[in-house]
């Protein structure tokens, strides 16, 4: 007489759980458009221009500017970890630019190739960011992505603006709602 053979419970579980985990980062790899969609991080967060929109005032800063790279340095510090893993709901609208343009502290980050942003949520190819400091939208960690002069709806959120305010602060830029109350 043969004896019954084991009955393999174990194989098809590990198998199933496989396929479902490859299942779920397929489906977020092609919906993201990002293989690396689970890092939550930045990619290329060197800037090749950065300007600082200071109550109307505009400076720029190009490589050889001498607060270029402690400022390039403290951008990368910043965006290189997310607090989100989508995209923040908000946008920005006309009123809010205008007065970004003259009543607000906002830094403006060019690139002259496309950031990365690796998150579960869409993000696009973005060439500019915005971080404000100051006004709407400020407070927040919040980045607008934009390309080619548009802004883009929704932002993404850096864990730590830290570096980046106190580099702004060290250069003389500092944030009203920053400042301590005297």
């Amino acid at each position: 007489m043969e004896n019954p053979k084991k009955i393999r419970v174990l194989e098809p579980f590990i198998g199933m759980v496989i396929f479902i985990v490859a299942v779920i980062y397929g489906v977020n790899a092609f919906n993201t458009g990002n293989w690396m969609w689970f890092l939550g991080n930045t990619v290329n967060v060197r800037p090749s221009r950065i300007v600082i929109v200071d109550h109307g005032n505009r400076t720029i800063l190009n490589p050889g500017h001498p607060d270029f790279d402690s400022l390039v340095e403290a951008t990368a510090q910043s965006l290189s970890h997310l607090n989100n893993s989508g995209i923040v709901d908000v946008g920005l609208s006309e009123q809010t630019l205008s007065d970004y343009a003259t009543d607000s502290l906002v830094l403006e980050l060019h690139f002259d190739s496309p950031v990365v942003f690796n998150t579960a949520a869409r993000t696009g190819k973005p060439t500019q960011l915005l971080i404000p400091i100051e006004g709407r939208h400020a407070n927040g960690g919040l980045v607008f992505r934009g390309d080619k002069g548009e802004w883009w709806y929704g932002a993404v959120r850096m864990a730590d603006p830290q570096p980046l305010l106190s580099t702004l602060e060290h250069m003389g830029f500092l944030a009203a709602n920053a400042q301590p109350a005297g």
